[in-house]
C-alpha cells in the first residue's frame, strides 16, 4: 500500500495509540507546509509578533482528521466606518443661488 501524498498546505491527525499518561496528546499528526506560504506569513510579520495563520479540520475516515493550513484571515477596513465619517458641507457662494 502507497503512502499517502498530501496535498500542499495540508496534514492530517490521528489518534495518539501510545497515550498512557493524561498530559500527553490525544492526537498527533503532521502538517505540509510550503516555502511560499511560510514566507508569505513571515513578510507580514513584524520583528517579535508571532506568526498567525488560520487552521481548518475535517472528521475524516478512520478517526483521521484533516488539516488545512492558510495565511490569517484580515477583514478589509468596514465600509460602515467609512460611510460613518461626515462628509463636508458642499460650499455654495450667494452668485449660486437662483433668487
Amino acid at each position: 500500500m502507497s503512502e499517502y501524498i498530501h496535498k500542499p498546505n495540508t496534514g492530517s491527525m490521528f489518534p495518539n495509540g501510545r497515550k498512557k499518561e493524561p498530559q500527553q496528546p490525544d492526537l498527533t499528526g503532521k502538517i505540509h507546509l510550503t516555502k511560499e506560504l511560510m514566507q508569505e506569513c513571515m513578510d507580514a510579520t513584524q520583528d517579535g509578533e508571532l506568526v498567525v495563520m488560520d487552521v481548518s479540520g475535517w472528521h475524516n475516515a478512520n478517526d483521521r482528521i484533516g488539516l488545512s493550513v492558510k495565511k490569517q484571515y484580515v477583514k478589509p477596513a468596514d465600509q460602515k466606518t467609512q460611510a460613518a465619517e461626515p462628509k463636508p458641507e458642499p460650499t455654495i457662494s450667494d452668485d449660486e443661488i437662483p433668487f
